[in-house]
């Protein structure tokens, strides 16, 4: 008997070990590659490694002899209950206040009626917020966003984030994703990904606000024991970001310290609620798929 549960031990060591090197292995090749593009300037490049995380993931596959646990791991095969897409459906929410924040305090703002009235088209303020809303919010953008989104997922909560679990138990292993997910965007910044205000300070609080949104998001994937909802969470919150980026064309220098995705308004309120989520978590257990 004891020497069963010495042989069971040490195996579970040994599968441990191989989970964190395939996790170091792994994120080194994502972070590697994507500044070696951003490195390169060709922005077809700096485009397609966006879609890293993915990538990386179907070359390490070919080389995994349980290669159909790993894929079935992911959440890939599940959909998970529907108010977790509910609840990733609102994902773009601290986007828009922080930026009606920064509308309200004169930040931001949109185009005047007499800028409209200029040029081949004429637009009210109100016919050029619709037009700017349908073109951002159409089907064609939906899935554009919604694939770069689960090129990122598939590889962060889809892979790396169950993997640190199996070691670190979940809240570890949302920390570790969320380190990973935090280096992976950091080459962007040297090709325009956010060109607003002080780079030091722009990059601070990009990383600030990574933590408490993989606290949501990978939640969201523990809980719904599926990928999709966190895919469709990331997909709201780049597509918010981008339409209303574009929608107020008129930004004070420094407007992205307050709203965008990591503004301070953002921050304080992707904060509020990884807090709430974050002492609800097990420091060593997944939580229950619902």
């Amino acid at each position: 008997m004891m020497n069963r549960v010495r042989r069971a031990g040490k195996e579970g060591f040994i599968m441990k070990i191989k989970g964190i090197k395939a996790a170091i292995v792994y994120s080194t090749l994502v972070l590697g590659l994507t500044l070696l593009a951003n490195v390169t300037k060709i922005y077809l490049l700096i485009g397609l490694v966006q879609l890293s995380p993915m990538l990386v993931l179907g070359l390490m596959l070919l080389f995994f002899s349980e290669r159909k646990t790993t894929i079935r791991s992911t959440g890939i095969g599940k959909l998970g209950n529907w108010k977790w897409y509910i609840l990733a459906g609102v994902s773009g929410l601290p986007i828009l206040i922080s930026f009606l924040v920064a509308l309200g305090i004169g930040y931001i703002a949109l185009p005047t009626a007499a800028f409209l009235n200029t040029g081949a088209a004429h637009f009210t303020v109100f016919e050029y917020v619709g037009y700017m809303t349908k073109a951002f919010w159409s089907p064609a953008m939906l899935i554009l966003m919604g694939i770069f989104a689960f090129g990122e997922e598939i590889g962060w909560r889809g892979y790396l984030q169950p993997k640190l679990t199996e070691t670190y138990g979940s809240k570890r292993a949302i920390l570790g994703t969320s380190i990973v997910w935090a280096l992976f965007h950091y080459p962007f910044y040297l090709n325009g990904y956010n060109e607003d205000g002080n780079f030091i300070v722009t990059i601070l609080l990009f990383t600030i606000m990574i933590f408490p949104l993989s606290v949501f998001i990978g939640w969201i994937r523990f809980a719904s024991g599926s990928i999709w909802p966190a895919v469709l969470s990331h997909t709201m919150i780049n597509l918010t970001r981008s339409w209303l980026e574009q929608l107020f064309t008129t930004k004070a220098e420094g407007w992205t310290y307050i709203a965008g995705e990591s503004g301070m308004v953002t921050i304080i309120l992707w904060g509020g609620v990884a807090w709430f989520i974050w002492r609800s978590l097990s420091r060593t257990t997944t939580c229950t798929p619902m």
